[in-house]
């Protein structure tokens, strides 16, 4: 795959040398670029057109780790307008298609929702149909994930009707909410808001507005899961990212209000999410590997399209550009290019996880987008 003429010129070691010695402030689109170098030379199955698991065999097929390769594809893309990014779009989502059996449906309603969310974004900077056509049809197979089990909410698993989860509510308030502005039918926002109030009541911890993993029922009895360490940076970004899409539809001041609660907790909780003012790392790979980007992507739209005041809209971005800063000065194994979970150190070995790689890519095109607004 082509990106850009500095990339066909520069051997790996070369570039790696060159964006060192960058400062940080004029860095992040050629470490953007370079992450994507380093995700297809190391990830990719030019075979079977997807990424897979890991850069050391492990060629295991992940539906939602590709879903969100498909977010990241179209960050490039709105960024650079390179046709290249698209045309691995497409090849992905063919690959993705025939290594799930030929079929867009998937047992797990969050990673059809992930999906669904690439699907949207891409035809809103593209205006492809086949883009749209995907993302309706996956939105007609999320929506009967909704049942009154447990008061209601979207079922994590079709399986699991008893369970309910941040991650397939918080992803299907934003996607509901987006069909909304797109095709304007009442009943979407309807469920937006229907998702929103379900999720405030069962899974936000009315102490400081972060969420909680899941909630379960059997046999009549409900049990929500507070345990510290099952409290995850992707369901708070999905959560402020559905609460934001609400207010810039409806200019409640309420969503609002709980988008900056959560999210102003996560930036200032040194003692758990932001350790020393860096988001800390979840695992050493497997999905926790993908968490830390989420958040970053809703966090970024918080900054951009939140209204936010002048101070707090500083303090998130200076809290991004640590991050950035972090990352790019600790947290890079080169020549390969290839990222740490924590973004704090250098990862001890090569072997790396496809989702550590596309949590490092989705930190520094949010960088590249602030730095587009100039802020």
């Amino acid at each position: 795959m082509k990106f850009h003429c500095l990339f066909r010129l520069l051997s790996p070691v070369a570039l790696c040398l060159f964006i060192t010695n960058v400062s940080s402030a004029q860095s992040w689109s050629r470490a953007a670029d370079s992450g994507y170098l380093a995700l297809n030379e190391q990830y990719w199955s030019t075979t079977d057109q997807y990424y897979v698991h890991n850069n050391s065999g492990n060629v295991s097929f992940d539906y939602w780790w590709n879903a969100h390769a498909a977010d990241v594809l179209v960050d490039g893309y709105e960024r650079t307008r390179n046709k290249a990014y698209i045309q691995q779009l497409d090849r992905l989502l063919n690959g993705m298609y025939k290594k799930n059996g030929n079929k867009w449906r998937n047992d797990y309603y969050d990673d059809m929702e992930w999906l669904a969310l690439a699907m949207l974004r891409a035809y809103d900077v593209t205006r492809t149909p086949r883009y749209k056509a995907l993302a309706e049809e996956l939105w007609a197979m999320i929506k009967p994930g909704w049942t009154d089990v447990a008061g209601g909410g979207v079922m994590w698993m079709i399986r699991t009707p008893h369970s309910k989860n941040a991650c397939s509510n918080g992803p299907a308030m934003i996607i509901a909410a987006r069909m909304y502005r797109l095709n304007r039918q009442q009943e979407d926002l309807d469920f937006a808001k229907k998702i929103y109030a379900w999720e405030l009541e069962h899974l936000v911890n009315p102490e400081n507005g972060t969420v909680w993993d899941n909630m379960t029922e059997k046999d009549g009895v409900r049990k929500v899961n507070t345990t510290p360490r099952m409290v995850f940076t992707y369901n708070q970004g999905t959560w402020l990212g559905g609460a934001l899409e609400l207010y810039t539809l409806t200019k409640d001041r309420s969503y609002l209000e709980q988008a900056l609660r959560t999210a102003t907790f996560v930036v200032n909780d040194t003692a758990r999410f932001s350790p020393d003012g860096i988001l800390k790392g979840e695992g050493h790979g497997g999905d926790a590997g993908l968490f830390k980007g989420i958040f970053i992507r809703y966090f970024t739209q918080l900054i951009l399209q939140g209204n936010l005041d002048a101070s707090t809209k500083t303090h998130f971005v200076q809290y991004l550009r640590n991050n950035g800063k972090s990352l790019l000065g600790k947290g890079i194994k080169r020549p390969e290019y290839l990222f740490e979970t924590t973004w704090r150190q250098q990862p001890p070995g090569a072997q790396q996880d496809a989702s550590i790689q596309l949590s490092g890519i989705m930190l520094f095109e949010a960088l590249c987008r602030l730095d587009k607004k100039s802020l």
